[in-house]
């Protein structure tokens, strides 16, 4: 999937349901939106609720192996267009006791969706009934929405070790599926990279370095031109480390080529500052 693709499906999964929404979410043309709208929809990842409105019709990476049982964290803190529920706000359709009254008759959007820990992704003891977390996959990430009476809950253990874990193994080289670790908290968002924590992730995306096995340096895209280059940047920084068992991460976050006699520049200064 191209990154203008992807640009699209994460500012529809950020509440961008309108075209022109989407349009004014990513700054990208009509024609570009539009193109790649119609491509979702053939794919059948995408879809236009009763109230018309864009949603995400994403297939379950696996088939559910648990059944939700009483939970319903899932009918609350997530967003449906087609009943007109907001984010972070309880159905008026669950049953006391778990369920739900229209299930027969529910949105495409609820039918679509199966949370990681049905599909058995996640232990027993992350049962979002019992964390206030409801961990889901979309097309390139793993999405961890947390209940607004929790809200700190992804950061306490053993829940922030284990998400660390799953964002390194997202970020992984020859990994079978890559995907970005992203923490959702009501209007809040986080990008997780091991133990770096980045704050309101832009939607065309985040390159990054390791500083060491599990952190890392971080520059935001603010456009998907400025994605390459940052990106032209960072691979830049592993040659010159391949070559050199060395090199200078700048703090700089708006590059532009040629960045090696830069980069190069940088490391020998910092080579040659005196120890104290």
């Amino acid at each position: 999937m191209d990154q203008v693709t992807l640009v699209v499906v994460r500012a529809v999964e950020s509440g961008a349901t309108t075209t022109k929404r989407i349009i004014d979410a990513t700054g990208l043309s009509r024609l570009k939106v539009e193109r790649a709208l119609s491509a979702l929809e053939k794919q059948k990842l995408l879809f236009r609720e009763g109230q018309g409105a864009w949603a995400i019709g994403i297939p379950p990476s696996t088939p559910s192996v648990r059944q939700c049982g009483t939970c319903t964290l899932c009918c609350k803190v997530l967003e449906v267009t087609d009943l007109g529920k907001p984010v972070n706000t309880v159905c008026n359709h669950i049953r006391t006791g778990g369920g739900c009254e229209i299930y027969d008759q529910r949105p495409r959007q609820c039918r679509s969706f199966s949370c990681a820990w049905l599909q058995g992704h996640f232990d027993d003891d992350w049962f979002p009934e019992t964390t206030g977390i409801v961990p889901h996959f979309s097309l390139d990430a793993l999405n961890i929405q947390v209940d607004l009476d929790h809200p700190d809950r992804w950061r306490e253990e053993p829940y922030f070790s284990k998400l660390c874990e799953l964002s390194l193994n997202g970020l992984k080289a020859n990994a079978s599926r890559n995907y970005a670790t992203l923490v959702i908290v009501g209007s809040d968002k986080y990008l997780m990279l091991g133990r770096t924590i980045v704050p309101d992730p832009t939607l065309f995306g985040t390159a990054f370095v390791p500083i060491t096995h599990d952190t890392f340096r971080y520059w935001k895209a603010r456009s998907l031109e400025h994605l390459q280059r940052l990106n032209d940047r960072v691979m830049e920084i592993q040659r010159i480390h391949q070559e050199l068992g060395y090199c200078a991460i700048p703090d700089d976050d708006d590059p532009h080529p040629p960045y090696r006699p830069a980069l190069l520049q940088k490391s020998t200064e910092l080579r040659e500052v005196p120890a104290r």
